[in-house]
């Protein structure tokens, strides 16, 4: 027994998500961490879907900040000339390798309705650059249909542009409004036909014609027509005139020319018409989080260290000893301090230092020197041991000795709780104090 899950179940479940984010139930965080290399040559491995691994990644977080910047995103495919597109068909899987779709430099976004073909039924090249926002598919000089669909507004693309993605959205009434750039879309989405007949496919030339025969489309729609081009003796390909509408089901079918067993299918848009929901007409199936955490996040994030992993976290919760309930803050810091006599004893210790109680005999690392403070985390190499019992004694490492005056041992959030959505392993990003990282967390189905 075989089976598969649509495109529309996964649209369904991600839905689920982008509804979800920015409500009082739920909150959703890009978390970054571990400053420890991961082995000798700092090669990152392939994360395990593990428990053991999210415990590592959860026992290494230095600090979260809120994803509610949240889009869906499909493949981003820049347009360029001399490329072979395909078009929109609805006996189509997936993304094809020729994409049928494209956005040009100007960030506008097409969809091809109908590809180019020789006289000879082989595919042309696209050469001519789609430009405009008409409502209704329009062909270019190199004989491609298009249908513009949107254009992606610059805050949009700062937020969710990526060298191998680029958003899209389904625009409302108010967000027309508001926007010029949303407005034209929902045009668009406004002047889709239902039940058009996009193109005709030629599935067997059959044989023996001697001139063009006509095509005749039939089914639940009217108003589709189309001419075929014939050669040597052949049906090498049919253009759309007219592409009705109204049609869910359809044939098509040759009369006259002399020849015979020729086969053709047709195309049809989505239920409500191409244009009409892009997110639907270019199968999406991913959506990104987006966060820029800035420098220090007013002391919320590490800078002068590094970091390897990045996660997204839902519903993270604060440490049961100082509360209880959902956090909700902006930003959080997951790491504990140790708080020493003065800057001066701090200033002995380096970061990724590991440092040890003289007392306790616990270890940690510390991630971050702040005045008098050592930002740490512990992890199964550490041990999880307190600190508390060294508090008015020495804290060491090699060549570094501090009193410890007090402790810090709660962070903003508890590392354990709240769902792992997303966990990812990288090469070390070093961060400074005038640095913005853009981060971007992918969730594909």
């Amino acid at each position: 027994m075989s089976a598969i899950i649509t495109d529309s179940i996964k649209r369904t479940l991600l839905d689920g998500i982008l509804t979800s984010v920015g409500t009082t139930a739920d909150t959703y965080y890009i978390g970054i961490g571990r400053s420890e290399q991961w082995n000798d040559s700092d090669v990152a491995p392939n994360p395990l879907n593990s428990l053991s691994d999210e415990k590592s990644f959860r026992t290494s977080l230095q600090s979260i900040k809120s994803a509610e910047d949240v889009s869906y995103v499909v493949p981003r495919n820049n347009w360029t000339s001399g490329t072979l597109y395909s078009s929109f068909d609805d006996a189509g899987v997936s993304h094809p390798i020729q994409p049928y779709f494209i956005i040009t430099d100007e960030q506008q976004v097409y969809v091809c309705v109908e590809r180019a073909r020789n006289n000879d039924g082989s595919t042309k090249t696209s050469t001519v650059k789609p430009t405009g926002q008409s409502t209704s598919p329009f062909a270019t000089a190199d004989g491609y249909t298009w249908l513009f669909l949107y254009a992606i507004p610059v805050s949009r693309s700062l937020k969710f542009m990526s060298s191998g993605f680029m958003p899209v959205q389904v625009v409302d009434s108010d967000q027309a409004a508001a926007d010029i750039t949303d407005n034209a879309q929902f045009a668009v989405q406004n002047a889709a036909t239902p039940g058009e007949v996009l193109s005709v496919i030629v599935q067997n030339g059959g044989s023996g014609y001697t001139s063009a025969p006509t095509v005749v489309i039939e089914g639940s729609g009217n108003g589709a027509t189309a001419l075929a081009t014939v050669n040597a003796g052949q049906i090498t390909k049919v253009t759309m005139v007219a592409r009705g509408s109204g049609y869910t089901l359809g044939t098509v079918s040759f009369t006259g020319g002399g020849g015979a067993n020729s086969i053709a299918r047709i195309v049809i848009g989505q239920p409500n018409g191409i244009g009409s929901n892009p997110v639907s007409d270019l199968k999406a199936k991913a959506i990104v989080f987006n966060t820029k955490p800035d420098g220090t996040e007013t002391d919320k994030f590490v800078v002068g260290n590094d970091f390897r992993q990045i996660g997204l976290l839902k519903n993270p919760t604060v440490p049961v000893n100082v509360g209880a309930g959902s956090f909700k803050a902006a930003t959080g810091l997951v790491l504990k301090k140790l708080i020493l006599d003065n800057p001066a004893q701090a200033a002995t210790f380096n970061i990724d230092q590991e440092v040890l109680g003289a007392t306790s005999g616990s270890k940690a690392l510390v991630d971050y020197i702040d005045s008098d403070q050592l930002w740490y985390h512990q992890n199964v190499n550490t041990g999880f041991g307190s600190f508390i019992t060294d508090v008015g004694g020495n804290i060491t490492a090699p060549g570094s000795t501090g009193t410890l005056s007090s402790i810090i041992d709660s962070s903003d959030i508890d590392n354990l709780s709240g769902d792992l959505l997303y966990l990812e392993n990288r090469a070390a990003v070093i961060r400074s104090a005038n640095q913005t990282e853009d981060i971007k967390v992918i969730i594909q189905l």
